[in-house]
């Protein structure tokens, strides 16, 4: 949404003047978008985003939108061109349809992704454990008794992956939620959230759990709108 004086009409009478009216769902939903779209345009910050979403989730009457959100209308409607539009091929490039954009959802993507990260440091500090100490009990039965269990340093040596990503929780957390934060905005059309993105894709690479099949259908959406 252009955050211009074109944003009081998307309530179903202006908040300004018809304060003491009733909000209905569609004027709840005018605030989230507004405030969404300031979160693009880099006026407030993911926590002031959230604190205010909170708000306009309880509002009774119109006039409760205004303080919420009279701060980030521009007037004038400011500089051309700063609409909320991803292009398709960004769209389609880092798949941003599938990018939270709520504090909520974006902390609960974070979290899981930090899974993810814990699940991979132990199936990467498993395997090798594992072929090494089967190496070992073929050794020990070949040679018909027991010997050193050299595979302990292979053990030590690739769990210090997984102690590490477990001890660093919070600033792992963080930096996936500050990723996702960029991805959001980019979504919702911020220009230098998007640069930043297309300088360095893969440290904003985010895919959400999809089927193999559905992962194919759109890297050949990819390929198809690059060309």
């Amino acid at each position: 949404m252009a955050l211009d004086s074109s944003a009081w009409s998307s309530f179903s009478a202006d908040p300004r003047s018809e304060g003491e009216l009733r909000a209905s769902d569609m004027d709840r939903n005018a605030v989230f978008e507004i405030l969404n779209s300031a979160l693009a345009e880099g006026l407030l910050d993911i926590t002031e985003h959230g604190e205010r979403l909170d708000a306009a989730a309880g509002l009774r009457r119109l006039g409760e939108a205004v303080p919420l959100v009279e701060d980030l209308i521009r007037p004038d409607g400011g500089p051309p061109g700063t609409g909320t539009l991803v292009r398709p091929e960004l769209e389609a490039l880092d798949e941003y349809s599938g990018t939270p954009t709520t504090p909520e959802a974006i902390d609960a993507a974070a979290v899981e992704l930090y899974r993810e990260d814990v699940r991979k440091a132990i199936v990467g500090a498993a395997t090798p454990s594992l072929i090494t100490v089967l190496i070992w009990a073929v050794t020990c039965f070949v040679a018909g008794s027991l010997i050193f269990f050299w595979p302990a340093f292979v053990i030590l040596g690739t769990g210090i992956s997984v102690i590490t990503t477990v001890s660093s929780r919070s600033s792992i957390i963080r930096r996936r939620r500050e990723m996702l934060t960029t991805r959001a905005r980019a979504r919702l059309g911020d220009p230098r959230a998007q640069a930043e993105i297309e300088s360095n894709p893969s440290a904003f690479r985010y895919e959400p759990r999809s089927s193999r099949a559905e992962r194919r259908a759109r890297r050949r959406e990819i390929d198809r709108r690059l060309e």
